[in-house]
């Protein structure tokens, strides 16, 4: 049976080694689903870039009118816990 020391190493060691090389599969795998295996292709980027760029607007126009909903949602809750 091996003795706990040792299975900590091995167990530093596995996390050590295997956690970069599990990210780096999962980085190229994602840059092959995405269509551009080299992740050199300039018209894709800028193309990624203008993607980005919308859904970012989007993200924050969404957060914009949820902010509003909450505001709204605390004056109710205020005026109800005031009267």
């Amino acid at each position: 049976m091996l003795e706990p020391e040792m299975i900590t190493g091995i167990a530093i060691v596995a996390i050590v080694v295997g956690l970069p090389i599990i990210c780096g599969t999962l980085i190229k795998l994602a840059k092959i689903i995405r269509g551009d295996p080299s992740g050199s292709g300039r018209k894709n980027r800028h193309q990624s870039g203008r993607e980005e760029a919308q859904i970012m607007q989007d993200i924050n126009s969404t957060l914009s009118r949820l902010e509003k909903r909450i505001d709204s949602l605390e004056t109710i809750v205020l005026e109800k816990h005031s009267r």
